[in-house]
């Protein structure tokens, strides 16, 4: 009996052995040491949570406060990592014996044809009622490692889906940052345009009156109700973009969009443009951007699928027991309703091995799809980041260009009213001017609410916007 119970497992160890070990896990090369970007304003340090408070508004860190409490995407986020780490406990309980209790009654007749023949066929059993109870225990030694693999896999699947939660958790901040940026955005264009059309206006009176004392001509007033026409056909599009932005708060708030739409037009928008970029070195980013962490718990959880694949090569080896009574009611004491039975039991699937190997081939070209997801994952993250730091200090060159012009256009606006006062121009010259200022206002504007985004975008793509958990439920 040792010598065939040998014989069997040499025999499935050989057969597992055919079937190769899952492929390698990728090393992939470490990132750069430092940014392609190099600047002052980019700092050096710890990257914060709660990055949008650097904007300076009580308003916004209220709206992303409850949009982190009562966002659906997160309550959906929540629901998967439950399940998940739901389902890496039934996995490791499935390395323990298993086992339950049982009882019931029957009342049951034997078929005659299952009678003895002795002597003469007797007449049909009677009627008669069974109860039993017993209790039944097992557990599969796990001596290949196949459930111990499916074990780490399911907390690999869950540690991926608490990472995704993080993801989501950061992408939702940012949306209600990036929405509260547009809405004000949108408004300080829209009171510049308002100001540069009542100054428009003022021109083309001016015009008007030119033309008729004879010093200027229609085609003077045609040209500045074109400009005029131009800047107003702008207003209507800037009004929609403020509801819009409004809308997308309130869905990220789990609020009515259009009841928002009036309950939000209040809200106060100013906003501080921070001078500074935090930063860390581009290796720790694998460490902190929830895309790339998830990516690697999937990878291990492909390859800990593809190790336990193999276990069905294996024969499987059980330790059985159970114990119970069976009688009528009545009997259920007495000695003669007791039963038991205990002893090990082996199971090899010889016949199934086509389809085992077609498993583990399928497992182990999931394991290569994980290790190239992980690989692209991580190249897109460090090309991201590089991007968005690179981005902000773009928009922010851009922003301080525009504050340089706006800085010209104020001198020369101040020289044009101080002539006008003077006698030394005209009043259309004045208004001439003071248009062009407001032009270079709405201009410098849009250029530092570009800085604003490109700020935002950086931060998130840098990691930051994510909380464990447990500070997450402390903070509710």
């Amino acid at each position: 009996m040792t010598r065939s119970l040998f014989a069997t497992f040499a025999l499935g160890a050989l057969l597992a052995g055919c079937a190769g070990a899952p492929p390698p896990r990728p090393v992939p090369a470490p990132p750069s040491a430092n940014w392609s970007a190099s600047d002052p304003a980019v700092a050096s340090g710890e990257l914060r949570f709660d990055w949008w408070t650097a904007f300076g508004s009580a308003d916004l860190d209220r709206l992303v406060a409850e949009a982190q409490a009562a966002n659906f995407e997160l309550a959906a986020a929540d629901a998967n990592l439950k399940a998940a780490s739901a389902l890496a406990r039934e996995a490791r309980a499935q390395r323990l014996p298993q086992g339950g209790v049982s009882a019931g009654v029957q009342r049951l007749r034997e078929p005659s044809a299952t009678q003895p023949p002795i002597f003469r066929t007797p007449e049909a059993f009677p009627d008669m009622t069974i109860a039993s109870i017993g209790a039944e225990l097992a557990w599969e030694i796990d001596f290949v490692g196949g459930r111990a693999k499916a074990a780490r896999a399911a907390l690999a699947d869950a540690q991926a889906a608490r990472w995704q939660r993080r993801q989501v958790e950061a992408a939702v901040a940012a949306q209600v940052v990036r929405a509260w940026l547009d809405l004000g955005r949108n408004r300080q264009l829209a009171a510049v345009i308002d100001q540069r059309l009542e100054a428009l206006d003022q021109l083309i009176a001016m015009a008007r009156l030119r033309v008729t004392r004879g010093g200027g001509t229609v085609a003077d007033v045609a040209t500045l109700e074109q400009v005029r026409s131009t800047a107003a056909a702008e207003r209507p599009a800037l009004d929609l973009a403020q509801r819009n932005a409004l809308r997308r708060l309130a869905v990220l708030t789990a609020r009515d969009p259009i009841a928002f739409v009036s309950d939000g037009a209040a809200m106060a928008t100013q906003t501080l443009t921070p001078a500074t970029l935090t930063v860390h070195d581009p290796r720790v980013l694998l460490r902190m951007r929830p895309d790339v962490q998830r990516a690697e718990q999937q990878l291990l959880a492909a390859f800990e699928r593809a190790g336990a694949s193999r276990a069905a090569l294996y024969p499987s080896l059980s330790l059985g027991a159970s114990a119970g009574l069976a009688a009528t009611p009545a009997d259920l004491g007495k000695p003669g309703a007791f039963r038991f039975a205990i002893g090990p039991s082996l199971n090899w699937g010889i016949f199934n091995l086509g389809r085992v190997k077609a498993g583990i081939a399928a497992a182990d070209a999931g394991s290569e799809a994980a290790a190239a997801t992980w690989q692209q994952t991580l190249l897109a993250a460090v090309e991201e980041a590089d991007g968005a730091v690179d981005g902000w200090l773009s928009a922010r060159r851009s922003a301080e260009a525009a504050r340089a012009a706006l800085r010209a256009a104020d001198i020369a606006v101040a020289a044009a009213r101080s002539r006008s006062r003077s006698g030394l121009s005209s009043p259309f010259e004045r208004a001439q001017a003071e248009a062009d200022y407001l032009a270079a206002q709405a201009a410098h504007t849009a250029a530092e609410a570009s800085e604003r985004d490109a700020w935002a975008n950086a931060n998130l793509a840098l990691g930051a916007g994510w909380r464990g958990e447990d500070l997450m439920t402390r903070s509710r």
